[in-house]
Order: structure tokens, then C-alpha cells, then sequence
């Protein structure tokens, strides 16, 4: 993940965006990957991997590095609503993005047709804050708006009395970010779109989670 200190959220505004992890058991039980793409680039490879947990009605993002022998680096992972996310890449397939998630600096989103998730959860004790953003592809001062970089970060963070992790963002555990072309983000639609439809329609109640 790069810049990570490009948001400065007070609290107030942090928690209108905050949505916290649906508390469960430690042992989670995730579905298979849903979609999983490897890159390769000059400089470093790795790999990003959506599935579903329907369990708390989310996907998990994971992005992660490869070293140079084949082995993993690192990786960082996060929660993202399964209806929230599914409308922004529905918005994004359809052109009604710009106007439905405009740029709002406010809230962490640094260009058109972005989306942030906010998520937190108490690891060993200490609460940690979850943040997964999407914006376009930046190189230098410019914007590639046919590419979105994904980015998700894990920051130490300050549990509030409403219970949001508040995010100390010069205060970073581990960050990663992967490249997606707007292309790609037909794919993933679609695919989310499907696991939502077979879910929904194969469980009755699948909104008391």
C-alpha cells in the first residue's frame, strides 16, 4: 500500500464510515476463493484472493507478496459488506460510479469512483483497525482512471466508545496493494453478483446474520 498517511479522519467523521467486523467465533470459517488473480511485475509479485464469508454477510480481501523464491512475504487482509461492495462494483460496471461515489477526501476517497471500508477487531488484546480503499491507478501526480489500485492495511488503532477502531494511519502493521484494470472489475462484479444470488436464494433469512 502506498501513502498511507493520505487520509486524516477525525473521529466524528471516521465513525459515520466505520462499520465493525461481525463478531464470531476466533475460528472463522471461510468459503473458497471466489476469485484469486497472481501478478508479476518488475519489481515484485504477489496475488490478491476475494471469498466469500457469508457467515457475517462479507468478502474477505487478501492481498499478499511473493518473494523471489515462490514463497509468501506477507499478506493483509480485510472485510468489506457483501451488499455494500457488490453496489459499488455494480455502479462501477454499469458508468453510474462518478456520480453515485464521487470524490469525498472526507472520508478517504481521492478520486471518482473510489470506495474505503472501515473494520476493526481487538487481535491479542490490542484493537487494530482494518481499512480497505479503492481508488484510481496514480503514477506521480497523475490518475490512470482505466486502472484502480485495491489497497488493504492493518493500523493500530484507538477503540472509541461507540466501539470503531480509530485508525492511527502514521501508526501501520502491515499494508499491501495490487493493480486492477476497470476490466477486470466486470469480472469480479459478476462473480459477486452470483455467489450473492446463490446464497440469498438458497437461505431464506440471509440478512439475520
Amino acid at each position: 500500500m502506498t501513502n498511507v498517511q493520505e487520509q486524516n479522519l477525525d473521529e466524528s467523521t471516521f465513525e459515520e464510515n466505520f462499520k465493525p467486523d461481525t463478531p464470531v467465533a476466533s475460528e472463522k470459517v471461510y468459503e473458497k476463493d471466489l476469485y484469486k488473480k497472481w501478478f508479476r511485475s518488475k519489481t515484485q509479485s504477489g496475488f490478491i484472493s476475494i471469498r466469500p464469508w457469508f457467515a457475517g454477510m462479507k468478502f474477505r480481501i487478501d492481498i499478499g507478496k511473493i518473494s523471489a523464491d515462490g514463497k509468501l512475504a506477507g499478506n493483509t487482509h480485510v472485510f468489506v459488506d457483501a451488499v455494500d461492495f457488490a453496489a459499488w462494483l455494480k455502479a462501477i460496471t454499469t458508468g453510474t460510479a462518478k456520480i453515485a461515489y464521487p470524490l469525498n477526501a472526507k472520508s478517504g476517497v481521492i478520486t471518482d469512483e473510489g470506495f474505503v471500508s472501515y473494520g476493526g477487531a481487538e487481535v491479542q488484546g490490542k484493537p487494530i483497525s482494518r481499512i480497505f480503499k479503492v481508488h484510481y491507478w496514480q503514477n506521480g501526480d497523475s490518475f490512470d482512471v482505466e486502472s484502480f489500485v485495491f489497497k488493504t492495511g492493518h493500523f493500530n488503532a484507538k477503540k472509541t466508545s461507540s466501539g470503531a477502531f480509530l485508525p492511527d494511519m502514521k501508526s501501520p502493521i502491515s499494508v499491501d496493494s495490487i493493480k486492477v484494470s476497470r476490466q477486470e472489475l466486470y469480472s469480479i462484479s459478476y462473480l459477486v453478483d452470483l455467489a450473492l444470488t446463490s446464497h440469498v436464494t438458497n437461505k431464506v433469512n440471509w440478512y439475520e446474520v
